[in-house]
């Protein structure tokens, strides 16, 4: 049986297989470069007093890259990931990306190892502004950005798609299970300015490993309509996710939710932004449970190297037994090194 073990093994042979093979092209090179995410703000919650809250610093991403060219058909991409919030030590390294590429013609890519996985790599470029916060799915986690396996996907004008077969246990602590997760997009160009996109996710996110019962099926469904133009972008998200942390559970659950954007780039540098979420996590176990956000700001591209950014968040959570309200204003910053 080809399982989540196996293809794990299949995955570092494949990588380190990859390593020597050559093809007549131009000469190899080697690009460092790294990205942080910072941001100087103020917390407020309703009704109580926590550490997090007052004006305090948080470095959301600081990442570290290395890309290797080995010639026009073959690269190799290593990531590193850490991240110290307000109140909290700084995370372990992860390697968010650890993969080998290869080009096919006509626009076809396959990707060996920790690499990014179909929804959220299309759909964060779409939303834009992942500095300020993640998209809708990885915000509230119900989906993950990178994960180990193997990765394809095409590219054309008027259609893209994208598969992989991976282990489910995410790059922040990498885990096999029992089984292979499958994640999928497709994406329809309507044109060059809008696009259509569905996605999907089966598997058990690894959370039947060693003696754990596996009960239940993770599953997810995507879909969004989005506008990108001339610094003007907007759309609409959707997101329904079946037993997402229920695989080894008794209790079945599910969560839905859906998030708009909008953008504009009132002149050279500048744009103002808005977003808005709402997401029902327990449909089934806490049904009264809802949680809302809203995101105000305006960008300025400080330097080639700096973006920096005013914003103002809003979150709510509303249940039959909690309702609370987080606001948060502040300068959100995007470094980028070269």
């Amino acid at each position: 049986m080809f399982n989540k073990t196996s293809l794990s093994v299949s995955v570092l042979l494949a990588a380190s297989g990859l390593l020597v093979i050559s093809a007549p092209v131009s000469a190899s090179q080697t690009t460092l470069s790294s990205q942080v995410f910072a941001n100087f703000s103020n917390i407020q919650i309703d009704d109580q007093h926590q550490d997090i809250e007052d004006w305090q610093l948080d470095v959301k991403r600081f990442y570290l890259n290395l890309d290797h060219q080995f010639n026009d058909d073959w690269s190799l991409t290593v990531t590193t990931d850490v991240q110290w919030q307000r109140q909290q030590d700084p995370t372990d390294i992860w390697f968010r990306h650890a993969y080998i590429k290869r080009n096919f013609n006509q626009g076809s890519t396959l990707k060996i190892g920790v690499a990014e996985l179909p929804w959220i790599d299309y759909i964060a470029r779409r939303v834009g502004y992942r500095y300020v916060d993640p998209s809708l799915t990885p915000k509230n986690k119900l989906a993950g950005p990178t994960d180990l396996g193997i990765h394809y996907g095409h590219k054309s004008a008027h259609f893209s798609y994208a598969v992989s077969a991976i282990t489910g246990g995410g790059f922040q602590k990498p885990t096999v299970g029992d089984r292979i997760d499958l994640e999928a997009s497709a994406v329809w160009h309507i044109n060059k300015q809008f696009d259509f996109a569905l996605g999907a996710y089966q598997g058990t996110r690894a959370l039947d490993k060693d003696e754990a019962e596996k009960n239940h099926t993770a599953e997810r469904f995507n879909a969004a309509l989005s506008y990108l133009h001339q610094g003007v972008r907007f759309g609409v998200e959707y997101v329904y996710n079946d037993n997402w942390n229920q695989v080894n559970k008794i209790p079945q659950d599910a969560s839905s939710g859906w998030g708009t954007w909008a953008s504009y780039a009132f002149k050279p540098g500048y744009s103002a932004f808005a977003r808005y979420d709402t997401i029902n996590p327990n449909r089934r176990l806490n049904a009264s449970l809802e949680r809302d956000y809203i995101q105000l700001g305006v960008d300025y591209k400080a330097t080639s190297y700096l973006t920096l950014a005013l914003v103002a968040k809003q979150s709510n959570i509303d249940s039959a037994t909690v309702e609370r309200t987080q606001n948060e204003v502040g300068i959100w910053s995007m470094w980028n090194f070269k």
